[in-house]
């Protein structure tokens, strides 16, 4: 659960920057100060030799159990607070909070105690998607994770 909250922070704390990919796609992050709901996780990780791979779908504004959403704050040169939501209940639930750092293309935490992903890039950035992949490796194996958002406000 700590990967997929760091990658959630990391998704969406690159508001200052503009910047291309290896394809040449032009991330629009300065208007990113937003509410954003997850749409698909895909990936895989390893459990006991084995790979295991999802693919996960949500809806955000028909919201079932399952589905989570993050809001994304400046607090700094460079820096934005993360703040994850989870639908509980009927309701949305606030469960998690952090800060994060824009390094070029790359995002890392501010508190890296217990993290174990290495990799985190910013794959897509526009007016209403945000798309995030992270890589790492933990006493199981390696994994990969894929997020996909949507502005949601």
């Amino acid at each position: 659960m700590k990967k997929v909250l760091f990658l959630f922070a990391l998704l969406v704390s690159v508001m200052g920057l503009s910047s291309c990919s290896d394809d040449e796609t032009v991330l629009d992050v300065n208007q990113l100060e937003e509410t954003w709901g997850l749409v698909s996780l895909t990936g895989y990780y390893y459990e006991d030799g084995e790979k295991i791979s999802y693919n996960e779908n949500y809806n955000p504004f028909e919201p079932t159990n399952d589905c989570e959403k993050i809001t994304i704050e400046k607090i700094g040169d460079n820096k934005y607070q993360v703040t994850h939501y989870e639908y509980t209940n009927g309701n949305w639930r606030r469960y998690y909070s952090e800060n994060i750092f824009l390094e070029g293309d790359k995002l890392v935490p501010e508190n890296m105690e217990g993290v174990d992903v290495s990799t985190v890039r910013l794959i897509e950035a526009s007016s209403d998607k945000l798309v995030v992949e992270g890589q790492g490796e933990d006493e199981d194996g390696a994994f990969y994770d894929k997020y996909s958002y949507q502005r949601m406000e």
